[in-house]
């Protein structure tokens, strides 16, 4: 009886011991969002871990400001009371721009760190290398640092939003531009030779077919660890292009330009894709004459062109404070908007901070104007976030709007130029 009772009791325990084990295969995935007891991974009653990783040193250090503009705002948000009830604090890592780098820093935000999020890490490359890990974990990727189509497009259930324009919709408005707007009839790719760069040159190539009488006359690479540009000058200037429109971060799209007006190349119209002409600093990087002309794009006003939207007084009042030697006026502005849209999230989110109902919250979102972007649109069909720029020129030493907005349509993928 002894030995029966024994062997029930065996059998009991392996059966309880298999569920278990059923159990914890079963949940293996949810454990990575609730592996901080209580709360989600990063989350505890008083704080919100959010993770970033771009370059702080090294070639392209200029993006290093997109972390102090997130840092300026959580610091001020912080100091307000937080996130319903919670504060904020940011862990950020230099990956230098390399790629290799950035697999390492994003596992350790992941597994050791335990971020709740991240937000607006830097380098479309570097963010490439990561995506499949990233999706893998689940673990919300807010704003990313790129205009990449494959962050966004089909939509990926943990990428919410870009915090700049998709690079193929700029492609196809500097096209357009170039041709209906500046007359220019041979067009010249320069690009930056990885993955940004690549996309928008892709696109420029689609985009041409659409222009009959216009055409592509050379096609220009360059890394963008590049300091010398009078080998890719020359080769521009053998094509004789009416127009340049270069993929490139701001100290190549600097360099190609002074390198240009070395050998006297300064008629062709030149135009930069965002992420390397919106900032004010490119004044500086290529020198205030030769930087004047330039044509671009943005999603956010320069400061001093809305002098009276308290959103960007906020924003110029606090970011000076905090970091007195760095412009307001340019990549700054991203990692600030980028940080807005994240607290909005949270605060929206309630004390629900589970993955899966953040993520829904984006879905909250219609042409919200609470950031100093335009607005910012989320759907279930749409995680663009950003669907609205306008062209720019460097003016006077200032960036200055030169045409009303210009809005993309996610549903239709058609874009809607301004008349």
């Amino acid at each position: 009886m002894i030995i029966k009772k024994l062997s029930i009791l065996l059998s009991c325990l392996i059966m309880v011991f298999g569920l278990a084990a059923c159990g914890s295969q079963e949940s293996s995935s949810s454990a990575k969002e609730e592996s901080g007891g209580k709360y989600t991974q990063g989350v505890t009653e008083n704080e919100i871990l959010i993770g970033h990783i771009a370059p702080q040193t090294g070639p392209v250090a200029i993006y290093d400001v997109v972390r102090k503009g997130i840092q300026s705002y959580f610091d001020y948000v912080n100091e307000n009371g937080g996130v319903n009830g919670r504060q904020l604090k940011l862990i950020a890592y230099d990956d230098q721009f390399q790629p290799a780098k950035t697999v390492q820093l994003a596992k350790r935000l992941v597994e050791d760190d335990k971020v709740f999020a991240m937000l607006a890490n830097v380098c479309t490359a570097c963010n490439t290398a990561i995506k499949d890990y990233v999706v893998d974990q689940g673990i919300p990727m807010v704003m990313v640092g790129s205009g990449a189509k494959t962050f966004v497009n089909p939509p990926v259930k943990n990428y919410m939003g870009s915090d700049v324009m998709n690079y193929r919709i700029e492609a196809q408005i500097f096209m357009n531009y170039a041709v209906n707007e500046l007359g220019a009839k041979k067009i010249a790719i320069a690009y930056q030779n990885d993955d940004y760069g690549k996309e928008g040159l892709e696109e420029l190539n689609k985009a041409i077919k659409n222009y009959p009488d216009a055409e592509i006359v050379t096609e220009i690479p360059f890394l963008a660890t590049d300091t010398e540009f009078s080998s890719q000058a020359q080769k521009l200037e053998k094509a004789n292009p009416d127009a340049i429109i270069n993929f490139a971060s701001p100290a190549p799209a600097a360099n190609l330009k002074k390198a240009m007006h070395k050998i006297g190349l300064d008629e062709p119209k030149y135009i930069v894709s965002s992420v390397g002409a919106n900032d004010n600093n490119l004044f500086n990087l290529a020198g205030k004459d030769l930087w004047e002309g330039t044509y671009s794009g943005a999603t956010y006003p320069m400061p001093e062109m809305v002098p009276d939207d308290k959103e960007m007084q906020l924003f110029v009042e606090r970011f000076s404070k905090d970091n007195p030697n760095d412009s307001t006026e340019g990549l700054s502005q991203i990692g600030w908007a980028a940080a807005q849209v994240m607290v909005e999230a949270i605060k929206r989110s309630g004390d629900d901070l589970s993955w899966n109902h953040f993520l829904d919250t984006f879905y909250t979102f219609e042409q919200w104007e609470g950031s100093i972007y335009a607005g910012v649109t989320f759907s279930e069909n749409n995680h663009y976030g950003l669907t609205s720029m306008f062209m720019t020129q460097a003016k006077d030493g200032k960036i200055v709007p030169i045409t009303d907005p210009i809005s993309f349509d996610p549903e239709t993928e058609k874009i809607k130029f301004s008349q």
